[in-house]
């Protein structure tokens, strides 16, 4: 049970690095437009869900490890 715990942790950590990364590019290809542009506003809510969700699943994963440590 711990093994398939851990593997999820895995695979959601990783999904995780890849969205993250997804977030850089989009921010970086947002940079030339105005702040104004009101996708701004719906990429900053993006990231601060992707953070949220981030934290979460950090926290858990430590807990995962305290737990299982």
């Amino acid at each position: 049970m711990q093994s398939t715990r851990s593997a999820l942790a895995q695979r959601e950590l990783t999904a995780l690095v890849y969205e993250l990364l997804d977030a850089h590019h989009d921010t970086a290809a947002l940079a030339d437009v105005p702040r104004e542009d009101l996708r701004w506003d719906a990429h900053l809510a993006y990231l601060r869900d992707l953070q949220r969700v981030g934290r979460e699943l950090l926290a858990h994963a430590h807990g995962d490890q305290v737990a299982g440590g």
